[in-house]
């Protein structure tokens, strides 16, 4: 919004003035669910996503988070704990799981319990791969770390894994569309907020080839 990125303890967020799609779809009887980041502001309860169009939301409010243990720092002095369902539930339970898989599940969980007499608009928003906590920015289960061991950086073999856990989360939600009847009057779309620091920034390794 001009200047950096919305850090958590900005007083300001999205302009109200702005109207969201999740908006007009309501308007067009839609279900409205998000899963995953905001990063829009949350400094008042209006600037959050079950006040900005969304019938639910599970998910964090911040720019990053640990993949285990929610948690966001910013710097030395902006470090807690970041996992709720909507607005007043601090969702506790999540505390342990890997972010992706928690997402993942949650999103499947909606298209199973959707109501397919209401079209469904379902935004989820995962943290990979975004780097976590700048003490362990990149994460992935060690199972799945394992299947890439065949590359030597042992920071692109984490990416790797990180990766492929987003790559399951995608075949989890298509399945789940198929499974309901709903996959033949679906749109998916795939976006990306920028492309991925290959090196330094963040402590990421990630590679836009071949994009600069």
């Amino acid at each position: 919004m001009q200047h950096e990125v919305l850090y958590a303890q900005c007083p300001w967020g999205l302009p109200l003035s702005e109207k969201l799609l999740p908006e007009y779809l309501k308007e067009m009887n839609y279900s409205t669910r998000m899963v995953g980041k905001w990063h829009l502001g949350h400094f008042k309860a209006v600037y959050t996503p079950t006040y900005r169009g969304f019938d639910s939301h599970y998910g964090y409010w911040v720019g990053h988070q640990d993949y285990y243990d929610h948690t966001s720092q910013e710097n030395p002095l902006y470090w807690g704990y970041d996992m709720r369902h909507g607005v007043n539930n601090v969702s506790w339970s999540s505390y342990g799981r890997y972010t992706t898989d928690l997402f993942s599940e949650e999103a499947v969980r909606i298209i199973q319990d959707h109501d397919d007499s209401q079209p469904l608009f379902l935004y989820l928003a995962h943290l990979a791969t975004h780097s976590g906590n700048p003490y362990m920015p990149l994460q992935a289960p060690a199972e799945v770390v394992h299947q890439f061991d065949y590359i030597n950086d042992t920071r692109r073999r984490t990416f790797a894994g990180m990766v492929s856990k987003l790559d399951e989360s995608v075949g989890m939600v298509v399945s789940a569309l198929k499974e309901k009847g709903m996959l033949d009057n679906s749109i998916i779309v795939f976006s990306t907020d920028n492309g991925g620091p290959t090196n330094g920034f963040d402590n990421n390794v990630a590679s836009n080839w071949p994009l600069r």
